[in-house]
């Protein structure tokens, strides 16, 4: 049963109920003293029945109007050919009650939202186009030219073999991030008490080699323990780290305390906010920040931070550069 005859059936009852009971209790005072006007009084009832009915029906019809043109304006939206961007709401015929006011402004909203994420997802798009883009044509080229290249001789072939792991590099951890990212929207995060020092030096090994060749020392310092999942963790100090390794001079600073890590180095900071470098697939248009090479790694730091209830945060670090931590808990 819709709701606009629940009301009318309501309505109808209310207005029928106390109408009989009266009749009841008049037929009933009467009993036996003037049995002549028992049977008028009884057939007025289904007379009495109906007209509560009617009058249910009625005001039901008023009080659902508003509901009932958003209902014609929402199966317009449904119907329509308009893209996302153009779509709004029927201007209604009278002002709604505040009540349906607030409904559609509700609405009005959530297409607003839908636009947003609309406008958010073509500039994944876009930028993944252009990220992906990027490292695979210079790898494309990359392989066009050792094809040819008979006579380059081994070191220049090793350079160009170093050149196109870097290429594929790139767009192999563009993609880890993207997985992430995806993961951190779908999926709750599996913690485990760790040992944030021994994760540290773990990394440390790991970007030894990198570090060395950009001739940059790597050290770790502090000591502590948090709950968090050890993928995601790994994945944001990666992140990390790797940004500070592409823009440090001669240090990078990993530390560790009880909830937190940090990463620090001593390059020349940071290029902007640390509210607009986390914004995903923004950071391609700060200057002097190459496309692809943070934004989207910041972001999943960030995230990370926040799904196990803490932030990533910006401190004064005694290096000069960038300093970023992510607190935990």
């Amino acid at each position: 049963m819709s709701l606009k005859y629940r009301i009318a059936l309501s309505i109808a009852t209310l207005s029928f109920v106390p109408n009989i009971v009266v009749l009841a209790g008049f037929l009933l005072s009467t009993r036996g003293q003037n049995s002549e006007i028992w049977l008028p009084l009884l057939l007025w009832a289904p007379f009495l029945a109906l007209g509560s009915a009617g009058v249910g029906y009625l005001v039901a019809t008023v009080l659902m109007r508003p509901v009932d043109e958003l209902t014609r304006s929402l199966a317009y939206l449904r119907s329509t050919e308009r893209v996302l961007a153009e779509l709004t709401l029927p201007r209604p015929k009278e002002r709604p009650p505040a009540e349906i006011a607030e409904l559609r402004e509700g609405f009005e909203e959530l297409l607003e939202h839908l636009r947003q994420v609309m406008e958010g997802r073509e500039a994944v798009f876009a930028t993944l186009a252009h990220d992906l883009k990027t490292p695979l044509l210079a790898a494309i080229r990359a392989l066009e030219y050792l094809e040819d290249a008979d006579s380059i001789g081994p070191l220049r072939r090793k350079e160009v073999i170093r050149d196109l792991w870097k290429e594929l590099s790139r767009s192999y951890w563009l993609v880890e991030n993207l997985l992430t990212a995806s993961r951190l929207e779908t999926q709750k995060p599996n913690p485990e008490m760790l040992n944030l020092r021994a994760m540290l030096e773990d990394l440390r090994l790991r970007f030894a080699d990198p570090a060395k060749q950009a001739g940059i020392s790597l050290e770790v310092a502090g000591a502590g323990q948090a709950r968090v999942d050890r993928h995601l963790l790994e994945r944001a100090l990666t992140n990390l780290i790797t940004n500070a390794l592409r823009h440090a001079k001669n240090r990078v600073m990993l530390r560790a305390g009880d909830g937190w890590v940090e990463v620090e180095d001593d390059g020349p900071g940071l290029p902007d906010s640390l509210e607009r470098l986390s914004q995903p697939f923004r950071s391609q248009r700060l200057r002097g920040v190459r496309a692809g090479s943070a934004g989207l790694g910041m972001y999943v730091a960030r995230r990370v931070a926040e799904v196990h209830g803490g932030k990533l945060e910006s401190p004064s670090g005694q290096l000069g550069g960038a300093c970023l931590r992510l607190r935990l808990n």
